[in-house]
């Protein structure tokens, strides 16, 4: 309610009480004259005391109670020096102008109650906001900040308030904040992307937007600040899923008219071979063009895979069988030892994918441990649709990579553990990217190729990293005879 809106109700209980004690004070006096004639006149102001209660209780109980107790205090003092009549007016326009006072100070009261109520509710609403608000003196001092900024950034309720808005920012972001500090002072300017710190030390991206305000001569910068690391995970996502589709496209494209050339090429190479007599000197050099041509084959067979291409003639595999095929055909270091633990699990899909599956995870944790001894464990087992706990059980601190859905139906479960060095979080975020390498003689084809293969046979892949603790990767694969659409490649 505004000064008017009070004006008028202060006014409207001033024409009441007036009217009120009026009436009262004028009954009164005729029906004393009427009933007690001859006898003396008493004080008017215990006339009063209804007539003041009654006029004051429209501005509340408190009102009443004072301005009573003050007009009985009044009368006291000045009724003995005033003629009767007088103290009839006197009474009659003090009464209403207590009650108007009086009910003035609870109205203004009752403003302050609500306003300060207001104020708190604004306050709880900008402290739970989803975004991070903070007000900014102009020497980028902060004055107030958000509880749920202090909560994501690390800090306790009144930790930042004081301290220099550029300590929560990364240092090669400080320039930047800057800039747009001195811009927002003069004109508009848009939301920019940063990177914040937390109290811990580690790195958020935000995205900040500036506006100055105001107050009291002094200049107040507004700063809104969203933490955006779920929009750069998904954007990242994203891109992904266009490099992924992308490279399908590409290695199709290859693939075809690669293997065609290839085709010739090893074909002639053996034709080649087969016509030249033992110990010719030209022997070595076509066997070495095979070899060449081998390998050219496994390379376009990785591209593949990790495309996601789905084989379109399939046949019913024996994981165990074919993990004993990779280990016989293809060996590894001698200071690598291969500890496994078989079940019978079948599959259906082409012998070549499985094999890249297979040797690419196999071959990923031997090549962990570089020069040293150590053992891969590789487990292969079936689970029916019935046992569904299938999530592996990794200590606390791993860092998790996952992709795709475990299959509704039985299922084939495979899983390669190695306790070499792992892989630190910024390796983890770059594993599955094709031709991302840590080795020098990798050509970063493994995991993504690994990924790719589930990807096309609608399986799950978990892979379980600590540095220093070593890596394990977890597969799930429809079981033989499992319904599930080879054209779904997610």
């Amino acid at each position: 309610m505004n000064s008017g809106s009070y004006l008028v109700a202060g006014r409207k209980d001033l024409l009441r009480g007036y009217a009120y004690a009026i009436s009262f004070v004028t009954l009164s006096g005729a029906l004393r004259a009427t009933l007690l004639p001859g006898r003396p006149s008493v004080t008017p102001f215990s006339f009063f005391y209804p007539a003041i209660i009654l006029a004051a209780f429209l501005g509340g109980l408190g009102p009443g109670v004072a301005s009573t107790v003050l007009s009985a205090i009044v009368a006291l003092i000045v009724t003995p020096s005033l003629p009767a009549p007088m103290n009839w007016v006197f009474f009659t326009v003090l009464s209403p102008v207590l009650v108007l006072a009086f009910s003035r100070l609870k109205r203004l009261r009752d403003r302050g109650s609500a306003l300060s109520g207001e104020a708190l509710k604004l306050r709880f609403v900008v402290d739970h906001a989803s975004d991070w608000i903070l007000l900014v003196s102009e020497d980028n001092t902060i004055e107030y900040i958000n509880q749920t900024a202090c909560a994501s950034l690390g800090y306790g309720p009144g930790d930042l308030v004081g301290r220099k808005i550029d300590d929560l920012v990364a240092e090669s972001h400080r320039p930047s904040l800057m800039e747009h500090l001195r811009k927002c002072q003069h004109s508009a300017v848009p939301p920019a992307e940063a990177v914040w710190k937390r109290r811990d030390g580690s790195l958020v991206p935000v995205e900040v937007g500036y506006s100055a305000i105001s107050v009291q001569e002094q200049r107040i910068v507004h700063v809104a600040a969203r933490d955006i690391t779920e929009r750069k995970s998904i954007e990242r996502k994203l891109r992904e899923a266009r490099q992924w589709q992308g490279l399908g496209s590409l290695a199709g494209g290859v693939a075809h008219d690669f293997n065609n050339l290839l085709t010739s090429i090893m074909g002639n190479a053996s034709l080649a071979r087969e016509s030249l007599p033992a110990g010719h000197p030209v022997v070595g050099l076509v066997e070495s063009i095979q070899a060449a041509g081998e390998r050219s084959a496994e390379l376009v067979r990785m591209m593949l895979a990790t495309s996601g291409y789905k084989p379109r003639y399939v046949e019913t595999i024996r994981l165990d069988e074919m993990l004993a095929h990779i280990l016989h055909d293809h060996p590894l270091p001698a200071s690598i030892s291969v500890l496994t633990s078989l079940e019978t699990a079948t599959v259906e899909s082409d012998r070549r994918s499985i094999e890249t599956l297979l040797w690419s995870l196999i071959s990923n944790a031997a090549d962990a441990y570089a020069h040293a001894e150590g053992k891969v464990i590789v487990s292969i087992a079936s689970i029916s649709s019935l046992s569904r706990n299938m999530d592996p059980s990794c200590p606390p601190g791993y860092e998790f990579f996952e992709d795709g859905e475990v299959p509704a139906g039985p299922c084939a479960h495979i899983s390669v553990e190695d306790q070499a060095c792992g892989m630190t979080p910024e390796v983890l975020e770059r594993a599955f990217d094709p031709f991302f390498t840590t080795r020098f003689t990798g050509r970063g084809l493994g995991l993504p190729a690994v990924r790719g293969i589930v990807r096309a046979h609608g399986g799950k892949l978990v892979l379980a990293t600590r540095p220093g603790c070593g890596t394990r990767v977890d597969v799930w694969l429809p079981a033989a005879g499992a319904r599930y659409d080879m054209s779904d490649s997610r």
